[in-house]
């Protein structure tokens, strides 16, 4: 598992109630991998945004734990990414079912990039729920509204690197 622990998101930050999250992830450095049904994917290193939704038992609390724990288990296609990758940064609105506007307003911006066709997307028509970036946006532009908890990890990256972008001076 990329990243070891995360430590900073706190049972009050991480509702159990559903709503709609954006996970901010770091790859240190270029990959292929097997995403399911969507077959080999080459990831570039940088940064990427995923977001996803939670509505099940335990709410965004339990989704988003999951995300930050990694693990074997294969269920959704962030699965496969985040295995590699190092989770950063976290946007959450309890309550809210804004998934696919969210996608859309981050494809819009700047330097935003569709990696993965249909990654996260298989039960909606947008094109992507994981948007890419090279330069990523200070965080405070990002998704306004939403509640924004930087992610501090307790052991380096596999390359020993900072963590990524939302870490350093952009927050």
């Amino acid at each position: 598992m990329a990243g070891g622990t995360v430590v900073a998101a706190t049972d009050a930050q991480l509702s159990a109630r559903p709503g709609v999250y954006a996970l901010g992830l770091h790859l240190d450095r270029s990959l292929q991998l097997d995403v399911g049904a969507l077959g080999k994917i080459a990831f570039p290193a940088g940064d990427y945004l995923y977001v996803g939704s939670a509505w099940g038992p335990g709410g965004l609390a339990a989704r988003v734990q999951r995300h930050l724990r990694g693990g074997t288990v294969r269920h959704w296609h962030i699965d496969a990414l985040r295995a590699v990758a190092t989770p950063v940064a976290l946007w959450l609105v309890p309550e809210s079912r804004e998934e696919c506007a969210w996608a859309q307003q981050l494809l819009a911006l700047p330097g935003a990039r569709i990696p993965a066709p249909r990654f996260g997307a298989s039960d909606c028509r947008c094109p992507t729920h994981l948007i890419f970036f090279e330069t990523i946006p200070p965080a405070a532009t990002l998704l306004a509204g939403a509640q924004f908890v930087q992610l501090n990890l307790n052991v380096p990256t596999c390359e020993g690197a900072d963590v990524g972008t939302w870490t350093r001076a952009n927050v």
